[in-house]
């Protein structure tokens, strides 16, 4: 149960934390609605596999200069996302929303895995915290360590999903206008989150 708690109070501080993810996932639910937003904020579910494995095996042997090679190109990744939603923004229409098909689906998830995996800091969590942690949990008990990493999932994901239906409860009272502010804003934010990125991991690569 211990683990569990600490499991799920880690992962809703990841979780409410205003980062690139939580941007994008602000920026879909205003373009598309709660289902894009909800398919946004499941971008761990689907790439922290990858993250976890390459992190356990590979990071500690890679050169510093490499993560923060990794932090700049997300950061790029996010300000150009940002700056292509300015730009949507000035002639961005309120649709009635629907559910997505097939191609949204994947276009959702494949914009923010694609940030997820570029962001490092996923990487840095599982190199620095929750690996050394997960290990040491699973050492003692692999029950309990099975009920960390389910906690902190559920509130990582369950925190960006509820922010989204804030946020899609709010853009339902929007008019035209408010429509086109709301996602310059999320826009701006995507901007601001990607250049703080790499404003972060520039400086290593000097």
């Amino acid at each position: 149960m211990d683990a569990l708690v600490l499991g799920l109070s880690i992962g809703l501080a990841a979780g409410v934390s205003p980062g690139p993810l939580l941007a994008l996932v602000v920026t879909s639910t205003l373009r598309s609605g709660w289902r894009a937003g909800v398919l946004t904020s499941c971008a761990p579910l689907v790439t922290d596999a990858v993250v976890v494995a390459l992190t356990l095996l590979l990071l500690d042997r890679l050169p510093h200069r490499a993560l923060a090679a990794l932090g700049v190109a997300g950061g790029a990744f996010v300000v150009w996302t940002g700056v292509r939603t300015l730009r949507e923004a000035r002639s961005a229409t309120l649709g009635t929303e629907r559910a997505p098909g097939a191609g949204d689906a994947l276009a959702a998830l494949r914009r923010a895995s694609v940030v997820n995996l570029l962001s490092p800091h996923p990487w840095i969590s599982w190199a620095t915290a929750l690996g050394p942690l997960t290990i040491a949990t699973w050492r003692a008990r692999p029950t309990a360590a099975v009920w960390l990493v389910a906690g902190f999932y559920l509130t990582l994901v369950g925190a960006k999903v509820a922010v989204s239906g804030l946020v899609a409860r709010g853009r339902r009272h929007l008019g035209g206008t408010g429509y086109r502010r709301a996602l310059a804003v999320a826009g701006g934010l995507l901007v601001l989150a990607g250049a703080g990125l790499a404003v972060e991991f520039a400086p290593a690569l000097i």
